[in-house]
């Protein structure tokens, strides 16, 4: 009888004990309350974006806007390998997401080799893997979202014919086309082609100007911008147009241009559409800036792998729009965040 009363009382202050465990235990942990925990969002699937470092504003608000895609779907989106004390490269992070066994994988991507070997891994272990902005077309990925490089190479050409008909400057013209120096990435030879082909169209005589892309690395912005005041300080080698790849070196042209004193003397065209670059281009140091829609791939990527992964098909490419933002475009937006911030 005492055994069973025992067992009674024993199995009551359980009951009474646990919640209060919980919470305590809840405290230790999560740093909150019982409550806080219990508010705490669970999901169904779990996503990594790995990006790598170059043109961080830009991943930024492409993983905001997966990040926003994948709450509504109830799968979260991590930024894998961001913030880390060691360094990894883009292959590694793959790896260690297969690793870790997660549900889905958006990679900002290249065409080596050792890249193409790490996403056939993922998908050969039942990882669906999605490429953005760059490809890596000999694998077995299930979906590329990206822009279609040789028509932003056009869109760069015409911008670069008008730059010509406006300048008073007679014969040879030099227009310099920074690329980043990455042997995986196609991107910037189709965009040179498009530019290049849109040249030879337009103005017909090709002898009147001079195309030369030079590869920089866009892993250091300290890198980028040694070379670009470089440029700026050369006055053989200082052209007439300087287009920008990357954000990276957009923001180090303009500054260089500043800088230098050379805002004028070089007409600059622009990536992306960051608040800074926005500025430079409301001031006019920039001509033009041409910028992917980071909405779209952010939320076409998420779209893609859940699609994926409910259906077993996607489409392998999924186009992302661009847009082109000239002076007055760009002191549209800056006076639309302006009122947004309610400044």
């Amino acid at each position: 009888m005492k055994k069973k009363r025992f067992a009674i009382f024993l199995l009551v202050a359980v009951f009474i004990l646990a919640p209060v465990a919980l919470m305590l235990y809840g405290r230790l942990l999560y740093g909150g309350t019982s409550k806080e925990i219990e508010q705490m969002t669970t999901y169904d699937r779990h996503y990594v974006m790995i990006t790598g470092a170059e043109d961080s504003g830009l991943w930024d608000a492409v993983y905001e806007s997966a990040k926003a895609e994948g709450e509504k779907r109830g799968i979260y989106i991590e930024r894998f390998g961001d913030q880390l004390a060691v360094q990894y490269d883009r292959c590694q992070l793959v790896k260690m997401a297969v690793q870790a066994s997660v549900d889905g994988i958006i990679v900002n991507s290249d065409e080596t080799e050792e890249m193409t070997a790490c996403i056939d891994e993922a998908v050969a272990q039942g990882i669906p893997v999605a490429t953005v902005l760059n490809d890596c077309s000999g694998s077995m990925r299930q979906c590329f979202v990206g822009t279609n490089n040789y028509h932003i190479g056009q869109e760069y050409g015409k911008q670069i014919r008008q730059a010509l008909r406006n300048m008073k400057k007679k014969g040879m013209k030099k227009v310099l086309v920074l690329t980043e120096n990455n042997s995986g990435d196609t991107s910037g030879n189709l965009i040179l082609l498009g530019i290049r082909e849109t040249l030879e169209r337009e103005i017909k005589v090709t002898h009147e100007v001079s195309v030369d892309a030079v590869p920089i690395d866009n892993s250091d912005s300290f890198g980028a911008e040694e070379y670009i005041r470089d440029v700026f300080l050369d006055a053989e080698q200082i052209p007439d147009i300087l287009v920008c790849l990357s954000g990276v070196y957009t923001q180090c042209a303009y500054q260089a241009a500043v800088d230098y004193n050379k805002v004028g003397m070089v007409q600059l065209l622009g990536y992306y559409d960051s608040e800074q670059i926005l500025d430079a281009l409301a001031k006019n140091i920039l001509t033009v800036t041409i910028t992917p829609d980071t909405q779209q791939m952010g939320q076409l990527s998420v779209e893609a792998l859940d699609e994926y992964r409910q259906t077993g098909y996607t489409n392998g490419y999924t186009a992302v729009d661009v847009q082109l933002i000239t002076a007055s475009d760009a002191k549209e937006r800056l006076a639309r965040i302006e009122q947004e911030q309610g400044l």
